[in-house]
């Protein structure tokens, strides 16, 4: 079975890990402590069965569904947070999941940007089965970080078998409205980027010729598979130019070469996200 997990290298994901365990400890106290809450108690998980699509794939939905006040994050976490991780391998007559992930929010705490959804997330999962003709089987085990006044790593199971046509969702629907769209079909005209060696790694500035996508417009950068880990630093405008600055560093210390045609580029903003790949130089 293909597994779609979180699409950075293990070194950005290793990075965004402790940057959420030094979160929590700054707000938790030790471990220990954290242990007093019970994660079933905080964050509920399911699968959504959704409908059969009429090229034989399966439209469902993981939906969490986290206490008041609860928080977990986008595929991306921001500054400090635990990127989502799903293992599908356990899963029978199934030969991939895509998560199809609808817009989050940007939120600010303690000088840090975080990227989330709070108390329920609805995402969407394009399920290709091995045999079309036969039950589905599906089965996850998920990892993933959950935030209120407390942040708490959080392993969660979840299955449920998938047969039949299934029947329309109005809940996967609306998030499917929320996915991403191609930021040509936003009015992208051009995409710059240059890059400025600094101490142990390089300052990435983008600039994208488009108009506004919405108010408070956040640039995320991603240089996938790469290893690399990608600190957004900030997003602005200059007349009808987006600019992003972002901070590319190797965590192993190591030179830092970055393939223009590789970049990535989300931009969100309230209920919207849009997204290209690749720039020129500029």
């Amino acid at each position: 079975m293909k597994n779609r997990l979180f699409p950075l290298g293990h070194a950005a994901q290793r990075a965004g890990a402790a940057l959420f365990l030094a979160l929590a400890a700054l707000l938790t106290g030790p471990p220990a402590q954290a242990q007093q809450f019970g994660i079933n108690d905080i964050v509920q998980a399911e699968i959504l069965p959704g409908w059969q699509a009429a090229d034989g794939s399966r439209m469902a939905a993981l939906r969490l569904s986290l206490n008041d006040g609860w928080y977990t994050y986008w595929r991306i976490p921001g500054d400090a947070g635990l990127p989502p991780r799903f293992n599908w391998s356990a899963s029978q007559n199934i030969q991939s999941v895509e998560p199809i992930w609808p817009a989050p929010e940007v939120y600010e705490q303690y000088g840090l940007r975080s990227i989330i959804y709070r108390e329920e997330l609805i995402l969407p999962l394009r399920i290709q089965p091995i045999n079309p003709d036969r039950p589905m089987t599906v089965r996850g085990d998920l990892s993933i970080g959950v935030c209120r006044e407390t942040c708490i790593p959080a392993d969660l199971e979840v299955s449920a078998s998938l047969r039949g046509a299934g029947q329309a969702d109005e809940r996967i629907s609306g998030s499917l409205a929320l996915r991403p769209q191609a930021a040509e079909n936003a009015g992208l005209r051009r995409t710059t980027c240059r890059m400025e060696p600094v101490a142990r790694g390089t300052d990435l500035t983008l600039r994208a010729t488009l108009p506004r996508v919405g108010p408070d417009e956040f640039v995320v950068m991603e240089l996938p598979n790469s290893g690399y880990w990608v600190s957004n630093i900030r997003t602005w405008r200059e007349g009808g130019d987006l600019l992003a600055q972002a901070r590319v560093s190797d965590p192993s210390r190591g030179p830092v070469g970055v393939s223009r045609s590789a970049l990535a580029f989300s931009i969100l903003s309230q209920g919207r996200v849009v997204e290209s790949t690749g720039c020129v130089g500029g």
